[in-house]
This record gives C-alpha cells, structure tokens and sequence, in this order.
C-alpha cells in the first residue's frame, strides 16, 4: 500500500489557476478585503443556509468574535469537555467561564441530560462541536432547549463543513456558527476561518469586532475589537476546493462506509451511532478500542508495519488541561479517551487503501488481544 502518513489529503485540481490568481493579487497590491473575500462570503452563506457570512482569520478566532458579541461577560458557557482547546480558550477571551460539559459515547458531541442540568441563571448558552464531522439528532434536541431558556447555541462547525441532518444544514442551525480552514481541515486555507448567522445584529456586532472595533456605518470605532480579518490570498485557496465540497464529502464518507462495514469486531472496537437522517463529514474516522489492546503499540506496529497511521485527540481533555484544571468529574470523557482512535478519510486514501487498512488493523488487534487475554490467535474466527 501507498504510505498514507504523509499523503496530500487536499483538493486542488486546479493549482495552476489558484498560481496565476495568487500572481494577479500580487501584482495588483490588493491583499486584503477584496472581491475575493465578498466572493468567499456570499458563497458559503448559501452553501451553509445563513443570511451572512464572515471571513476571519482563524476558527479560534471566529468563535472569540462570536462570543464577544454575545456579550458573556461575566456569564457561564456551557461547553464539551473533548474538544480543542481553542474552544474553551475563546469563552475566557470572551471574558465569560466555561462549564464542562461530559459527552455522550454515542456521538462523541456534548452529552445534553448533563447540559440541562448544567443550565441555571448564569448561563449564557452552549457551544456545540460536531466532533469528527459527526451530526447527531441531539443538536436540534439542544436547539429546542435554547430556545425555550433563552439562551444562544453556537455550533463549533470545525470539522463538519458541508454536514446536515434532515432539512438543517450545519452553519444554519444555532444562532451563529464558526468554522476553521486550518492546515488539517475538510476546506483549508493553511489558517483561516468564518462566521455564518442570520441574525443581523449579531453579524454587525461580528464584524465590527473583526475589523478594530469599527463601526461599517461610519468612521466611528464602537468596540474594542482587533484585526481578525482573512486575506485575499487565503480567500483564493478556499474558492479553489469550495466548488468541490460535494465531492469532499462524498469521498469521506464512501471511505467511512468501508470502516464501518469491516471494522466490525465487537471484541475490538465499539463504533459509534450514526443518525439516518445525517450527512456526516467524517474529518476523521472514530472507534474505540478494547481496553485490552495498547492503543500505542497498535499505532507503532501500523506506522512501521503497514505504512498507515493511526491518530487520536484533544487527550487529556479540556477540564484536565493545566490552564482549566477544573475538579470535576466527567466520567464518560473520562473512561473513553484513552480508547479513541481516528482513521484517515482524506482525499489520498483510495477504497482499496481503507480495505487494506481494515485488513491490518484487524489483524493486528487480533494479535494484541490474543496477547493480553493469554489465549491463540487462531482461536478467532
């Protein structure tokens, strides 16, 4: 097999063209705020069902502006504890608190019996990350609750570009939502990100605080903002892999489709549920492993045997990290995250890449499970 590891996992078909547009900007001195970001901005605000849309210079950033103009000052923001730092990080530059919130095993996402016991008169809302592109039935769930306490849901759409369920689109469903065009993600620009709402007053308050504070009405400054602005060569890259979003995706999740139907040995992964009703986007592919195979030497045999890779994350969790080292029990995050695999879904990984990786890494399993329980490998069928 092909090494994988250090595979291209993008989509730029037309690289020649993206060079020449690149060479255009340059020579033009036109880098910032141009047509490509307006471009950038009216594209996936339809794409992603929002009357607006933001471009900003990182995910982490986009969900700072957000909350900021929010206004949690002071407030509580209910968030999940696996997820990436950036998240929780944006609510204390926000000037609100986070609240950790435990996942459900299921989905990987927030885990929303302990949101609503979580919820009480300091909460300002909830932060929703559809973790490895995974949209469950429990985000509509968690917006009808919202909704009925009056407080926001800000969808952490990191990893779910192009995701839906049933007739909501992923970008469309909370009151605003935040997505990252980092080196790794489904649609990248090396760094970049963008805020899609339909409320007005929030998409003014956004943008204003993306661009110094200013008010876009007048000359006046009106917040304490900075520059968060996205520039027009990064604008370009994104245009160039937008077109092929559908096609993304649908790579994705052919390949996931693959795992999901070999990968199928109750003894040595649990899958996670998948709602009929979802398109995922499968950024990565989740599993847990048995607590009797070593997750580490599984990923070294892989590595160095098979010539594919084997990841996890956001380990140790957020409620863990030195920064929020909070003492609180999340159990289910807890006994969990030491289980968590990814496999690779990108765009270099053929359907015979994921077959043959199935075929390893259940060998492989199959040969540390033997090993741990003291029993033949050959007794598996």
């Amino acid at each position: 097999m092909k090494e994988i590891l250090g595979a291209k996992p993008y989509f730029f078909e037309q690289e020649n063209n993206i060079s020449k547009k690149i060479k255009h900007l340059l020579i033009s001195g036109n880098l910032s705020q141009g047509e490509n970001i307006t471009t950038l901005e009216k594209k996936t605000s339809k794409i992603f069902n929002s009357k607006y849309a933001i471009a900003v210079n990182s995910g982490g950033t986009a969900l700072e502006i957000c909350l900021e103009a929010f206004g949690i000052k002071g407030k509580e923001v209910l968030v999940p504890t696996q997820t990436f730092i950036a998240t929780a990080n944006a609510v204390v530059r926000a000037g609100g608190k986070p609240v950790f919130c435990d996942i459900n095993p299921k989905t990987g996402c927030i885990d929303v019996e302990d949101v609503k016991k979580k919820i009480n008169k300091k909460t300002a809302g909830v932060i929703f990350v559809y973790m490895f592109g995974i949209v469950p039935e429990s985000i509509i769930e968690l917006k009808k609750i919202c909704k009925k306490k009056n407080i926001f849901l800000l969808e952490d759409a990191a990893h779910a570009h192009g995701g839906s369920i049933g007739k909501y689109i992923v970008g469309s469903i909370g009151d605003a939502a935040c997505f990252s065009f980092y080196a790794t993600k489904i649609l990248t620009c090396g760094e970049g990100g963008l805020i899609t709402t339909s409320n007005f007053n929030l998409k003014k308050r956004c943008s204003a605080i993306m661009s110094h504070g200013k008010n876009s009405d007048s000359p006046l400054f009106i917040y304490n903002g900075n520059n968060f602005r996205l520039t027009e060569i990064q604008a370009v890259i994104v245009l160039s892999q937008l077109k092929y979003l559908k096609k993304i995706i649908s790579h994705r999740n052919k390949i996931a489709k693959i795992y999901q139907k070999y990968l199928n040995n109750s003894l040595f992964y649990t899958q996670l549920t998948l709602d009929k009703k979802s398109k995922n986007t499968f950024w990565r592919y989740p599993l847990y492993l048995s607590k009797h195979i070593s997750r580490s030497t599984l990923q070294i045999i892989c590595a160095k045997k098979h010539r594919f890779r084997i990841t996890w994350m956001y380990e140790p969790l957020c409620h863990q990290q030195p920064v929020f080292k909070k003492n609180v029990k999340l159990p289910k995050a807890e006994n969990l995250i030491g289980r968590l695999i990814n496999l690779p879904t990108h765009l270099a990984v053929k359907s015979t890449d994921a077959i043959k990786i199935c075929k390893k890494l259940n060998l492989e399993s199959k040969n540390l499970y033997a090993k741990k329980k003291n029993i033949k490998s050959t007794s598996f069928r």
